[in-house]
């Protein structure tokens, strides 16, 4: 490659013929012949016009344009390795860069806290950008997100997973019932006539259409729960179960937090559901992107802290 009719290459021998002051050390130190070695440096006297290296007795010295070129062509390369070992020696203390998440709220609260924390501590330039899970035509909120929005990464359901997209198992969770602790009729549990007789609490999108797990299992094992109150942030459930008789099915850890907060008792569904799976899936492009990676490897991290006793 040239730059202002300069062949870059000759930049390195430039560096190997000043700092060893000989043609034949240049020669060796760059694994060429010495004819070559000699021709990169007639043709870096062309260059710059000037000998660079001249004889004195029986050895060679750099020139008075030689001695203020060396230290800026070693400055030079040293930048040019930098650039070009970037991938390798990822920095995250150092590093300053915005990432955007697209999840929904239940993975936002459950496991974004812990890992703003561990990011304060270890690369505080990295800064999170939260967005919640988009409502689309096809379903298709991975492409959409990572596509059409832009965003770094998009955590999903596994029945959402879209396989043209790199992808990997982050957290998995059970689903559970939550209900006032005051309310004494469930201090014992919950049956399944219970929870058919009991009003509930559900997570729906804006447009009415509700794409929760627990809402897909029970339409498909023919049970119809009697809704109260639908609400678009699982959040603010807990809001509409305190002082109600009413039930609200959510996953466990969100339960065990909400239970902090709430006067509420948790009980195990009174109906097999399936293991809710997330995966967490980004863009093809961002496979060899080493911030990426390394971001990556941390929601992993944080995940499985979740399976710690006080995760």
């Amino acid at each position: 490659m040239r730059y202002r009719r300069l062949d870059l290459n000759l930049l390195v021998a430039l560096d190997a013929l000043l700092s060893e002051c000989s043609v034949s050390r240049a020669a060796d130190r760059l694994c060429l012949g010495q004819s070559a070695a000699s021709s990169a440096l007639g043709r870096l006297r062309v260059h710059f016009n000037d000998p660079l290296l001249v004889q004195v007795g029986r050895r060679l010295e750099p020139t008075a344009l030689g001695l203020e070129l060396l230290p800026k062509v070693r400055a030079a390369l040293a930048l040019t390795r930098e650039v070009v070992d970037a991938p390798l020696s990822f920095d995250p203390a150092s590093c300053d860069r915005q990432i955007t998440l697209v999840a929904s709220d239940y993975v936002a609260g459950v496991l974004f806290p812990a890992l703003s924390r561990a990011l304060a501590r270890v690369a505080p330039g990295i800064r999170l950008s939260l967005r919640d899970m988009p409502v689309t035509r096809d379903g298709d909120v991975v492409s959409e997100a990572l596509d059409h929005r832009r965003s770094d990464c998009v955590i999903v359901p596994q029945r959402r997973l879209n396989p043209a997209y790199p992808h990997v198992p982050l957290m998995s969770d059970r689903l559970c019932c939550i209900v006032c602790a005051q309310q004494t009729q469930f201090a014992e549990g919950l049956s399944l006539a219970d929870y058919c007789a009991a009003e509930h609490v559900v997570r729906e999108f804006a447009d009415g259409q509700n794409l929760a797990m627990d809402a897909a299992h029970l339409h498909e094992s023919g049970v119809v729960r009697r809704v109260a109150v639908a609400v678009e942030s699982f959040v603010l459930m807990p809001e509409f179960i305190v002082e109600t008789a009413r039930i609200a099915t959510v996953f466990h850890r969100q339960a065990q937090r909400f239970a902090q907060r709430y006067p509420l008792r948790i009980h195990p569904a009174p109906l097999p559901f399936p293991e809710a799976v997330q995966v967490l899936q980004w863009h093809p492009y961002q496979e060899q992107d080493p911030a990426m990676r390394w971001f990556r490897g941390l929601l992993l991290e944080q995940a499985r802290l979740l399976d710690q006793p006080g995760g």
